[in-house]
């Protein structure tokens, strides 16, 4: 089990948790942006993998939600780049992919021993990212992966 405390550290001092919404279509990344803030995170949001790659290397992220169709790159790329730098930073995947797609990058981030909490469909349910989100904020994994 991770120490909470690595993972949760940029709250420590008061500050909101640190999410990034990597996702291509503008509404859906404003949409999932809109509901990490009224979760009480303070959101970043990149449209492609390189995008996200340049967030990444400005500091750690509390949390990321990940899309899997990335224009030419794949979401999946982005599991990799997380993995090469030892990301600690709790994953949802947020997807229109099939669910068995979804399930496959799932596995593949759970082989790369990322936090992966699960998925969501797309189009989000905002209430129910939300309560992932402060679920997640209290610490409460465990209610998260098991929603």
């Amino acid at each position: 089990m991770l120490d909470q405390s690595i993972l949760f550290g940029s709250n420590k001092d008061g500050s909101k948790p640190r999410l990034l919404v990597v996702e291509d279509d503008t509404l859906h990344r404003m949409m999932i942006c809109r509901a990490a803030a009224v979760a009480g995170y303070a959101p970043a949001g990149a449209a492609s993998c390189d995008e996200a790659a340049k967030f990444l290397l400005q500091g750690a992220f509390d949390c990321i939600t990940l899309d899997l169709t990335l224009g030419i790159r794949p979401g999946a790329d982005v599991l990799y780049h997380l993995a090469n730098i030892g990301s600690t930073a709790h994953i949802i995947i947020i997807s229109g992919r099939e669910d068995e797609i979804c399930e496959q990058n799932v596995d593949l981030a759970k082989s790369l021993n990322l936090n992966i909490l699960g998925s969501m469909q797309k189009p989000i349910d905002p209430a129910e990212l939300q309560s992932w989100l402060i679920r997640l904020k209290n610490k409460d994994t465990t209610a998260v992966a098991a929603a």
